[in-house]
């Protein structure tokens, strides 16, 4: 299967899923809409769509993006375009096939689910669900592992940006439309992914990364970095028809395993991704730059503000450097200049990892209505504002079950307000509007107020029973409402 002329992109359109080409999408204004058996799995989908546009269609100004925004692509064009790559993205190419390496070394073949990540019961029932894949699922699962997912483990190299990097990219009203919405420009200085144009831009199935390299990031180009491969991996073929146990399509060849091997390099320094969020500090001098993730069961509207905006953060005294900062990801610093005054729908995808295992995988969409460019000041006082409530949740609880000796009662009450309170973030900052900020502001704080009350109430019912910690109830309860009434009035 080539990347470039074969159906292998999952779609659904007019309630029928189906495979559709790279040509189809780019040449053809039709209302299709990705769909996978995960939503992991459609994120990464969407990822390597556009990967492959930002390598072969990197369009020369913001102008550009606008017009391929506006118009579908000629044909004749494309066909022209694709071209030079038409040997690069096979599959089952004879000697580089896509993201694999020939001749793995390995003692025995790795069951096809673990190449789609959870296989380990996070996101299975059981252990074969997956036995055999189309082709079409393995080149998404080849990509999403090696890009976004954290190593096989055992001594295997995580992905180019860590080993669970969080992913930002914007939605449009259609496939093509939020494919360019995600395609950086080569005319801006600013757009730091592109600054490494001039690295090596072979793909790592091509020109093999050595073993034991020692590698720069500015000597890693576009096309390499976007289809980073960190470990020596061969997909094993049965040409016999039946059904994806992924997507249920009837195929006529199916990866019924893998081979992995794993090998050493070392990378110095950080590779700045297009498609991610990054965040920084100062270390005895030295700026200390990784990528954002998701390392705590706070969800991402607590993060939203970093996904957003660059901000330089802890400066003692003015005129010294900042402490610490984040940085949005390119694409969606470039939609800021390119897009300005639309309403943004940021996607924001990823993993919540311990080492190899994975313990949650997020995917979510935030939508911010026109104008949110000149009022991030507004959204950051909306994010204060619901985790200085759930602070007061949790300290009043922490005091309440030191007192009864009932330990974790913060933590549940936390995940509780996390849960609760999302759907109100979310619809909070889809409907807002930012001339009536202090008002929006109020009505917020009473909802979450009200939320944290109920919470605590729910989470110490079972103990206000034993009249030795009706005090300590009483307390609590008082103190957590005298300190929802004064950030009221703050």
């Amino acid at each position: 299967m080539n990347l470039l002329i074969d159906p292998w992109i999952p779609v659904l359109h007019q309630g029928r899923f189906q495979h559709v080409t790279l040509k189809d999408v780019l040449c053809q204004d039709a209302d299709w809409q990705l769909c996978s058996f995960r939503d992991d799995m459609e994120l990464a989908a969407l990822q390597l769509v556009i990967c492959l546009v930002q390598v072969i269609f990197p369009p020369d100004s913001h102008k550009e993006v606008r017009q391929r925004l506006a118009t579908p692509m000629d044909e004749e064009e494309f066909s022209l375009r694709v071209s030079k790559y038409l040997d690069m993205f096979v599959l089952d190419h004879p000697k580089h096939p896509f993201m694999q390496t020939r001749g793995v070394k390995a003692k025995e073949s790795t069951p096809m689910q673990k190449l789609f990540i959870g296989y380990d019961r996070s996101f299975f029932n059981d252990p074969d669900e997956i036995s055999r894949a189309c082709p079409a699922c393995v080149a998404v699962a080849l990509f999403n592992q090696a890009s976004n997912c954290p190593s096989f483990g055992g001594g295997f190299k995580g992905s180019l940006r860590g080993s669970a990097p969080l992913t930002t990219l914007v939605y449009g009203e259609s496939l093509r439309s939020t494919i360019w919405r995600n395609i950086l420009s080569r005319n801006t200085g600013d757009q730091q992914s592109m600054s490494s144009l001039d690295g090596n831009n072979q793909p790592g199935w091509v020109d093999q990364i050595k073993s034991q390299e020692v590698i720069y990031p500015h000597k890693i180009g576009l096309l390499r970095g976007l289809f980073w491969q960190p470990a020596h991996v061969e997909v094993e073929w049965q040409n016999s028809k039946s059904q994806c146990q992924a997507c249920n399509q009837v195929t006529h060849k199916l990866a019924i395993g893998f081979k992995k091997e794993k090998f050493k390099y070392e990378i110095q320094g950080i590779w700045l991704h297009p498609h991610s969020p990054r965040e920084w500090k100062l270390a005895k001098g030295t700026r200390e730059e990784k990528y954002a993730s998701f390392t705590t069961t706070a969800p991402a509207w607590t993060q939203l503000n970093t996904f957003l905006t660059e901000r330089e953060i802890g400066s003692a005294k003015a005129g010294q450097p900042a402490k610490a900062g984040y940085v949005p990801s390119a694409v969606v610093s470039q939609f800021r200049k390119v897009f300005f005054g639309e309403e943004i729908n940021l996607i924001v995808g990823g993993y919540r990892v311990n080492q190899a295992s994975v313990l949650q995988r997020r995917h979510e969409m935030f939508n911010l209505p026109a104008g949110w460019t000149e009022n991030m000041d507004k959204v950051e006082e909306l994010i204060a504002l619901g985790l200085k409530v759930k602070d007061e949740l949790r300290k009043k609880l922490f005091g309440f079950a030191k007192k009864v000796h009932v330990p974790g009662l913060p933590s549940q009450a936390e995940e509780r307000f996390y849960q609760s309170s999302e759907p109100l973030i979310h619809k909070t900052l889809r409907t807002m509007k930012w001339q009536e900020g202090e008002r929006i502001k109020a009505d917020l704080l009473e909802q979450l107020s009200s939320l944290a009350r109920q919470i605590f109430e729910e989470v110490t019912q079972s103990y206000r029973h034993d009249p030795k910690m009706i005090r300590a109830f009483a307390l609590s309860r008082r103190s957590l409402n005298s300190a929802l009434n004064k950030l009221s009035i703050s």
